[in-house]
Formats: C-alpha cells, sequence, structure tokens
C-alpha cells in the first residue's frame, strides 16, 4: 500500500492558463503561488489560503495534441496528486502491489526552489494519480 501524507494538488489542463488563473483568483478566492515553464507547457499553481487546497493550471503547448483537445473541448482534470514522504520507496510499493504505472519517477526541475519529483499511476476505473514529493 502506498502511503499519503495528504492532497498536494489538483492538476488541470486549461486552454488559456492566464484566463484560468484570473478567474480562480477574481472569482473563488485563490491566490497565486507560483509560474513556471517545463517541457514546453506553461504552469501557474493557485492555492486558497482558506481551504489550503493548491491547483496545478497546465497550458499544453500550441499545436500540441492536448492543446487542440482543451481548445475544443474545454479544460478538464487532469490528475489529483498526493505528496509522499519518500518517493522511491512508495514507487517500489506501487510496482509491488499491481498498481498500473503511466510514468516512472521524474523529475521536473524547473517547479519550486530545488525541484519535483512524481510518479503517475492508473486507478481501476482509469483516472491519473500521480504520487510526488517537492525537493
Amino acid at each position: 500500500m502506498v502511503k499519503i501524507k495528504g492532497l498536494q494538488h489538483i492538476g488541470i489542463l486549461v486552454p488559456d492558463v492566464d484566463a484560468a488563473a484570473g478567474w480562480y483568483t477574481g472569482k473563488s478566492g485563490f491566490r497565486k503561488k507560483a509560474e513556471f515553464m517545463a517541457s514546453g507547457s506553461r504552469v501557474i499553481f493557485v492555492y486558497s489560503p482558506e481551504s489550503g487546497v493548491l491547483c496545478e493550471l497546465i497550458e499544453r503547448p500550441k499545436g500540441s495534441g492536448e492543446a487542440e483537445e482543451i481548445e475544443q473541448n474545454g479544460g478538464r482534470i487532469d490528475h489529483i496528486a498526493y505528496e509522499v514522504e519518500d518517493l522511491e520507496t512508495e514507487f517500489e510499493e506501487a510496482k509491488a502491489c499491481g498498481m498500473e504505472i503511466i510514468e516512472g519517477i521524474e523529475q521536473v526541475p524547473e517547479f519550486w526552489e530545488n525541484g519535483f519529483a512524481y510518479f503517475m499511476v492508473y486507478s481501476p476505473g482509469g483516472e491519473k494519480v500521480e504520487y510526488c514529493k517537492v525537493l
């Protein structure tokens, strides 16, 4: 069993990250926490000071298949992410208990001060679940 510390963030694909961030901050009381570029995607993290909810708003590179899909169909939740204490141990546990791995441990050095690492799995219902750690 993978052990989580708590909800880390909700990843949301959006057609326009500035418009999405503006909506969250202007209409729902969120605050902008950080902005990054990673693998051609523009990402803005917004959080709710009252609830502690953190959302990762992701705009894929123009012309990519995912960007075109989002442009046509609108934004959607891409994944839910849970924070873990020891990413390598939990990745081995995920494999041992038969989770369907989408991505092995990946690092995103552009995120946060010292980077970010995660692995992603499918749940039985097909949802994407990320286990992650801010480095």
